[in-house]
């Protein structure tokens, strides 16, 4: 059975089959739209970024990056939310039955596009990431390792490193360096001791030399990991904002091409 809805002189034919039915096409169209959007103006922007960024970098430029970072993921959302809206089709119901569907189906074209883009950096982080980096041993951390590598670099120009093993050595030196810096750390005193001894050993000097090089790195190597650790909760902050202003955009833009749809503005005035 059809029923005939007249809005404005037009008459649209809908069925009542088709009535509060969720349309899993139309979610994955948005979906699609909102990644292909959000990544084409991320390229974009990175490629203006890369080009015009000074060398040595910029605070500006990664706060102005930030900023389009969101832009992008917002667009994205708000695009992928309007062509669900649309694609969805009309249904006999009233307006607030509309808006919820609608406002159903934007929410879970964010929560589609979102799942998408984790199992997508998951993919690129377990595949590409081992080719990148190869099978050569690392560290335990980055910092850890190029921190060793200045604990145990000679100390005068024209001495050479007493170590017999210099590259097991700093394996060693960024092991002691990055367990030191655990918060349950109960070594300490022993873990510096040990610093010492391989200072000693492959860099040279007097034992007070070794000692306060080993204080100078460990005290720049906390500073530098707080630094990290302050950075890595910003953005994460920062990315839940963005995604929670993705999700009120999304189901917004769907609501919004409902009202489009059966043409209505943003007046919200009354269609019954």
């Amino acid at each position: 059975m059809a029923t005939t809805v007249v809005s404005e002189d037009t008459p649209t034919i809908v069925r009542h089959e088709t009535a509060n039915r969720f349309n899993w096409g139309a979610v994955l169209a948005g979906a699609a739209v909102a990644v292909a959007t959000a990544f084409f103006l991320t390229v974009l922007g990175a490629g203006f970024g890369l080009t015009l960024m000074p060398r040595g970098g910029s605070t500006t430029f990664l706060t102005l990056g930030a900023i389009w970072a969101l832009a992008a993921q917002a667009f994205g959302f708000a695009a992928g939310g309007h062509v669900t809206g649309r694609l969805i089709g009309p249904a006999v119901e009233t307006k607030k039955e509309e808006e919820v569907r609608a406002g159903a189906h934007g929410l879970v074209v964010w929560a589609v596009t979102v799942a998408g883009s984790l199992a997508l950096l998951a993919l690129l982080a377990a595949g590409g990431m081992t080719r990148l980096h190869g099978d050569t041993p690392r560290s335990e951390t980055s910092i850890s390792a190029y921190w060793a590598d200045i604990l145990l670099h000679p100390m005068g120009p024209h001495e050479a490193a007493a170590g017999e093993d210099l590259a097991q050595d700093k394996l060693e030196a960024g092991r002691v360096l990055a367990a030191d810096l655990h918060p349950r750390n109960d070594a300490h005193a022993y873990n510096r001791d040990d610093l010492i001894r391989l200072t000693m050993k492959n860099a040279g000097g007097s034992y007070p030399q070794a000692e306060n090089r080993v204080d100078y790195v460990t005290t720049q190597m906390r500073r530098e990991l707080d630094m990290a650790r302050k950075t890595a909760g910003y953005a994460a902050l920062w990315t839940a904002l963005a995604l929670l202003f993705g999700a009120v955009l999304a189901v917004a833009a769907a609501i919004s091409a409902r009202w489009e749809d059966d043409k209505i503005d943003f007046s919200m005035k009354r269609r019954y």
